[in-house]
């Protein structure tokens, strides 16, 4: 079984660092589906996942290419922190139900931005203004409304987040993934950890055992992000998590 929990972990892991994007948008079906976890653990679980910086050996990657836009994504994780908060506490008041048909939703409108986003252009602010502080307040609003979403499902917001970046803030693709790390490296979840962990609905010894796979999986997926074709890769994954969120917002048929 310990084997199966490191499999798991490698395996989100390589997720975290080819994508940018935080675990969670796999960790939570896999503890619900393979680990048979309820809803609500799986996701307080996952959210335990997003306290260390298991994205950090990632992060070193698409630092050493100047990938990463550092205010940016500390603003994000500002957001995320704030966001989460509250998404947590309308999931623990949410029946199991409920959550798969949101979290099959969420999964679907992330994998549609993921595979469209390079046709939409949304009045994008060039790299320029970085130090614009309209423009941090706009990625502050942004990242809020994620963190949200991310405190409702148990995710890390990385899904929503590296799109939107590219969308509506013109970054180009490995940039936005690596100011995406940045935000996932601080403990932006901890409130929303500490509602879920306030109700019980944290698994202690499966998120310990999924933590080193997490890391050491990040560092190769984003070693092969940078090997690989950002095109191909992207629509590799939203199709994955398109077929998983389909699966989610049927589960609640099937029962």
């Amino acid at each position: 079984m310990y084997l199966l929990y490191v499999f798991i972990g490698l395996t989100v892991g390589i997720l975290v660092g080819f994508m940018g994007i935080g675990g969670g948008v796999l960790l939570v079906p896999a503890l619900v589906y393979v680990l048979k976890m309820d809803q609500h653990m799986a996701q307080g679980t996952s959210l335990f996942l997003q306290l260390p910086p298991l994205g950090l050996g990632a992060l070193s990657v698409y630092w050493k290419k100047r990938q990463v836009d550092v205010k940016a994504g500390l603003t994000c994780a500002l957001g995320f922190l704030m966001g989460g908060y509250f998404g947590s506490k309308i999931a623990i008041d949410t029946p199991s139900r409920n959550l798969h048909e949101l979290f099959g939703l969420f999964l679907v409108v992330a994998a549609t931005t993921l595979w469209w986003k390079p046709e939409f252009s949304i009045s994008p602010i060039a790299d320029t203004e970085t130090n614009s502080l309209i423009r941090l307040l706009r990625i502050l609003l942004m990242s809020f409304g994620v963190g949200v979403a991310g405190g409702l499902f148990g995710v890390g917001g990385g899904v929503l987040l590296v799109p939107l970046l590219v969308v509506i803030f013109g970054f180009e693709q490995h940039r936005a993934q690596g100011t995406s790390l940045v935000a996932l490296v601080p403990p932006t979840g901890l409130l929303a950890f500490l509602n879920y962990s306030a109700a019980a609905q944290v698994n202690w010894t499966v998120g310990l055992w999924l933590m080193p796979g997490v890391f050491f999986g990040g560092i190769g997926g984003s070693w092969l992000a940078e090997k690989l074709s950002s095109d191909v890769l992207r629509r590799v994954v939203a199709i994955l998590v398109l077929t998983m969120g389909v699966w989610e917002a049927s589960e609640v048929f099937r029962r």
